[in-house]
């Protein structure tokens, strides 16, 4: 078996997918929650441990092949609303199954989130660079003893309960390492082993004080619970992360992931009407033929609860035919899902058009076409909005800034420019 090939790394994808559902299994149970299984779908609901912790439900890794997933996820949300959760995530492999799990998710409110980046170290031939670390670090297995400690990322006071639980659990699954600098806790890690065919332990909550990162503690820490899966006879250590730090401990990549969220205002709304969500999954699903056997919304240009319109679903869902199909029936071109599916030449008629387009406002975060054009960092795109002439005082609702705070805060010289040479006054013509 050829494990760090592409065939090996699919079965470690996978390992890793079933370490976090088992984390996220065991982590509930000890608090008290609750585990559903039906056919490829689990839900797991995860209580608060104090009245201003987070409550949550999790769908974890849906494999489901058959007919009847969106009345599972409609009883998934029926019940986290019962539970009065302030969160609901679904994790999933790439590519999903079903394939239109993201059109099923997105017509009942449901967010893109981020993507899971898996990574795996083969504890056979780890041989990780070498890093200096403060004479007085210490790292050790920590059984659930109270840290009056705050500001360590995935870590309060308030968890010691649950990690003593998940300490004596047995078999015991849960490890978790405590790394302390002149005696003071300063970071941690959490090992979670789930064992399997490839024999894999998982890293979870590695986290860092601010003041003592850039040490290597947080290297150290991580490859503490590393050693610690070696002593227990993995053979592979599995992770999600973003972060540099484990490429010098030996990691790779495997590839990506994919989240999608529904937050409390969404989860307060009232569930979506089943001809709401029916016309969105044909959206998603690129079905014109139940599009046109299904009743036309009033407004094809409101905001849905996944903070998309229905043009900005499609093209995010990559249903070119669907995006048709939305302006043939009088839905504004907006200029981001133009460029998205790859319509840029049609930009400048919609702008001549409908020069409000360059004003209109994005998701979730409320900003306009040129904000996104800065995030994109896509001149080409900014020219083309400023050509329309914008309102260039706009805030967006999230940060309360210009598209040319935007350009100035990341550094973008270039936007930073393009911006300030149309709020400059044009010069005086001459005359006789």
């Amino acid at each position: 078996m050829r494990i760090m090939g592409v065939e090996g790394s699919e079965l470690l994808i996978q390992a890793a997918a079933e370490n976090h559902l088992s984390w996220f299994t065991e982590n509930a149970r000890v608090a008290g929650g609750e585990v559903q299984q039906r056919d490829g779908l689990t839900v797991i609901y995860s209580p608060s441990s104090s009245p201003d912790a987070l409550r949550e439900v999790t769908i974890a890794f849906p494999q489901w092949a058959s007919e009847g997933l969106g009345a599972a996820l409609d009883a998934a949300l029926a019940f986290a609303r019962s539970k009065d959760v302030r969160q609901v995530s679904c994790w999933s492999l790439v590519p999903t199954q079903p394939d239109d799990l993201a059109a099923l998710l997105v017509a009942r409110g449901f967010s893109w989130g981020w993507e899971p980046h898996w990574m795996a170290l083969d504890l056979e031939t780890a041989t990780p660079e070498s890093f200096p670390t403060p004479e007085s670090l210490e790292l050790a297995l920590d059984e659930g003893s109270p840290w009056e400690v705050t500001g360590i990322p995935y870590y309060e006071p308030r968890d010691a309960p649950r990690l003593r639980a998940l300490a004596q659990q047995e078999p015991r699954k849960t490890y978790h390492f405590g790394a302390r600098l002149e005696g003071k806790v300063v970071g941690h890690s959490l090992l979670h082993v789930s064992g399997g065919p490839l024999h894999v332990a998982g890293i979870y909550n590695v986290g860092v004080l601010p003041e003592a990162r850039r040490q290597g503690v947080g290297r150290a820490v991580s490859w503490a619970a590393c050693q610690h899966a070696r002593s227990l006879g993995c053979r592979y250590v599995l992770l999600n992360a973003a972060t540099h730090i484990y490429n010098r401990l030996g990691f790779v990549s495997l590839g990506h992931g994919q989240t999608w969220w529904m937050f409390r205002p969404a989860l307060e709304l009232p569930p979506l009407a089943p001809e709401t969500v029916a016309f969105t999954e044909a959206i998603g699903r690129g079905d014109i033929e139940a599009l046109q056997a299904l009743p036309l919304p009033p407004d094809l240009d409101s905001t849905l609860p996944c903070k998309m319109t229905l043009l900005e679903a499609a093209a995010r869902l990559k249903q070119p035919e669907s995006a048709r199909w939305l302006l043939a029936q009088g839905a504004l071109p907006d200029i981001i899902p133009l460029c998205d599916l790859g319509w840029r030449d049609q930009v400048p008629a919609a702008l001549a058009a409908r020069p409000a387009l360059a004003n209109r406002l994005l998701g979730s975060g409320g900003w306009t076409p040129l904000h996104e054009a800065v995030l994109r960092k896509d001149r080409e795109l900014a020219r083309l909005i400023l050509a329309a002439r914008p309102d260039l005082s706009i805030q967006d609702l999230q940060f309360k800034a210009t598209a040319l705070g935007w350009a100035k805060h990341f550094g973008y010289p270039e936007f930073v420019s393009l911006i300030e040479e149309q709020l400059s006054p044009a010069p005086p013509t001459g005359g006789n």
